[in-house]
């Protein structure tokens, strides 16, 4: 059984900062613009899609930050990539049927809670990290999945 996957754009801007969304649903966790890589599709082609949809932005992505498996709080074990990527055109602009809010945040002044895979990209980026493979423990219980 493989494990599903999800993709996700760490964007920053020329200020340092990271552009982070707010989920519509759940427990409107905040993280990068991403989502589940569909059938067929690669885990960079999946962020720069979910980039575009959720955002309106269109990225050029720079290398892996890191490979996170997500384990724990009432889910399956998720695979999600982090990618560093850089802002090719668009303004960004939530979709509202998936985001709340989208905002430019400073590393030391971020929103949460936040979505375990953004929580430790974030913790790789800062610390001039890239290319991590590792466990990641949930540490919030998460609605069941439909």
């Amino acid at each position: 059984m493989s494990l599903r996957q999800c993709a996700a754009a760490l964007l920053t801007n020329p200020q340092g900062q990271v552009l982070l969304v707010q989920q519509s649903y759940g427990l409107r966790l905040w993280g990068f613009p991403g989502g589940v890589v569909d059938p067929g599709e690669t885990a960079p082609e999946a962020a720069v899609r979910e980039a575009r949809e959720e955002v309106g932005l269109d990225v050029e992505l720079g290398g892996v930050v890191g490979v996170y498996r997500l384990q724990g709080g009432g889910w399956p074990d998720i695979l999600a990539w982090v990618f560093a990527a850089r802002v090719l055109g668009g303004t960004p602009h939530p979709d509202p049927a998936e985001l709340t809010a989208l905002g430019w945040f400073a590393p030391g002044a971020l929103p949460g809670p936040l979505l375990p895979d953004a929580e430790a990209g974030l913790a790789d980026w800062t610390a001039g990290r890239s290319g991590v493979v590792r466990p990641v423990q949930r540490t919030l219980s998460l609605p069941p999945l439909v």
